[in-house]
């Protein structure tokens, strides 16, 4: 159980750095009032509060159906990340300019799915 927790918190921690310098130096440039709509503080947040919870899913999985359930969760999570890009496509706010939410949300959705999926190995190595 402690290697889930581990897994969990590394994948974590290695993509909110990456997304937090990735939104930072983005933001930096000032294309429009982006960091308005997606902080780093928020995307960092959910991060972690996927993170977690799907370790244990990916443990859970893996001892219940093997490694034919951790191919259809990771499948499952391929599809949820390309899908979830709809929502910045279509972002509009009257408000505030966001002609560039899309290209700064597009690339965060991908980062934990990631990490995710290419630190997974290092949690079922060992395992059979």
């Amino acid at each position: 159980m402690n290697k889930v927790l581990i897994y969990g918190f590394f994948t974590a921690l290695l993509a909110s750095v990456a997304v937090g310098i990735y939104l930072k130096y983005f933001y930096a440039m000032e294309f429009d009032e982006s960091y308005k709509v997606l902080p780093i503080w928020k995307v960092i947040s959910a991060y972690w509060a996927i993170s977690l919870p799907s370790a244990f899913a990916v443990h859970w999985i893996f001892t219940k159906y093997q490694l034919r359930g951790v191919i259809v969760l990771n499948a499952l999570v391929v599809l949820l990340s390309i899908a979830s890009i709809a929502y910045p496509i279509t972002y509009v706010n009257q408000e505030l300019d966001t002609t560039f939410i899309s290209i700064a949300a597009i690339p965060a959705h991908f980062i934990l799915p990631l990490f995710w999926l290419g630190l997974q190995p290092v949690l079922l190595m060992g395992k059979s």
